[in-house]
C-alpha cells in the first residue's frame, strides 16, 4: 500500500489520499490514479500499464463536494490505456472542500464472457494418448473456484502445446522444488494465456526453465509454450490445466471447457484416456 498526500488551497482546501490494494500477481504500481484540474473541477484518471485489462473498484469520501457518479463504483481499464472515470466539483464555493479516495484493481475483466462454443485442443502431441489424473470436482485440490480444473498426466519433460491461441501474459519458470502439500503452493513454475474473450488459461506445474516462450508474445494453438515437470504443490509429475475469468472482488473462478479428441468433442473425465486431435 502507498499513501500520498497533496494539499491546495485556492477557495478550498483538497487533500488527496492515495491507497492502492492489489490481488495476484500484478505490480502495485502497474495501475496509477492522475488528477487534473480544470475550471474549478478535479478529474481523475485511470492509467493501466499492463498489457491486459483490469477491474478496479474505487471509493471516494467527499467533503463539500459531489461526483459525476454513483459512489462506490467499479470501472474495466483496457490494456495499455488511460481513462476518465470520475470527475468532483465543490459544492459551496469558497468554504473547505475536500476528498480522499481508495481503490483496488485486479487482474482481468469481470464481463468476460467465455466463448463456450470454442472446442479446446488437448495440449499433448497430435495422436498421443493422456490420462486425466483429475477431473473436475477433483477431491484432491479441484474444489471450490478451482473446480473445473484437469490434470493431465504428463511425465517431466513432456512437451506441452497451448491449447487455445492468445497473448502469454505471466509466466514464471525459476522453481526447483515442488511436494504434496500447500507449503510448496507458491514454487510452481507456469505459463498464463489470455484468449480473446478475456479469459485466461494457466498451465503449470512447469519444470525448472521449463517455459518457451515470453511476456507478451501471441501463440498460437498447438504451438509448445513449455515442458510438463513436479514443481508447486503436486504428488507426482503433472500438467495443471484450467480456464478461468476474473471475479468480482479479485481472483478467479474456473469455466468448464471441451475438448476436440479423436473420438469427437468431448468433456474429459477423471480417468479416462483420450488422443489428441
Amino acid at each position: 500500500m502507498s499513501i500520498t498526500f497533496s494539499n491546495s488551497r485556492a477557495n478550498s482546501l483538497l487533500i488527496l489520499v492515495l491507497a492502492c490494494l492489489c490481488f495476484g500477481f500484478q505490480d502495485s504500481n502497474s495501475v496509477e490514479i492522475r488528477k487534473v484540474e480544470r475550471e474549478g473541477k478535479v478529474i481523475l484518471n485511470a492509467i493501466n500499464t499492463n498489457i491486459y485489462p483490469v477491474t478496479i473498484e474505487f471509493e471516494v469520501d467527499l467533503d463539500n463536494m459531489e461526483a459525476n457518479k454513483s459512489l462506490p463504483f467499479t470501472e474495466i481499464l483496457s490494456p495499455k490505456s488511460s481513462k476518465e472515470i470520475v470527475e468532483l466539483e465543490t459544492v459551496t464555493k469558497g468554504e473547505a472542500s475536500g476528498y480522499k479516495y481508495r481503490y483496488r484493481f485486479y487482474m482481468g475483466d469481470i464481463h468476460a464472457q467465455h466463448n463456450s462454443r470454442f472446442s479446446y485442443r488437448l495440449p499433448i502431441e497430435r495422436g498421443k494418448s493422456v490420462r486425466v489424473l483429475q477431473g473436475f470436482g477433483g477431491d484432491f485440490s479441484h474444489t471450490g473456484d478451482l473446480r473445473h480444473s484437469l490434470d493431465f498426466d504428463m511425465q517431466e519433460g513432456t512437451p506441452v502445446y497451448a491449447a487455445r491461441g492468445g497473448l502469454v501474459v505471466d509466466i514464471e519458470d525459476s522453481n526447483t522444488e515442488g511436494g504434496p502439500t500447500e507449503d510448496f503452493m507458491d514454487s510452481a513454475n507456469y505459463v498464463t494465456i489470455m484468449h480473446r474473450d478475456g479469459t485466461f488459461a494457466d498451465y503449470a506445474h512447469l519444470k525448472y526453465q521449463g517455459v518457451e516462450v515470453r511476456v507478451g508474445q501471441n501463440v498460437r494453438s498447438g504451438q509448445v509454450i513449455g515442458y510438463s515437470g513436479n514443481t508447486g504443490f503436486s504428488t507426482g509429475p503433472h500438467l495443471h490445466f484450467v480456464v478461468k475469468k476474473a471475479k468480482r472482488g479479485g481472483g478467479f473462478i474456473s469455466i468448464p471447457i471441451k475438448f476436440a479428441t479423436k473420438n469427437g468433442i468431448q468433456l474429459l473425465e477423471e480417468g479416462e484416456n483420450y488422443i489428441g486431435y
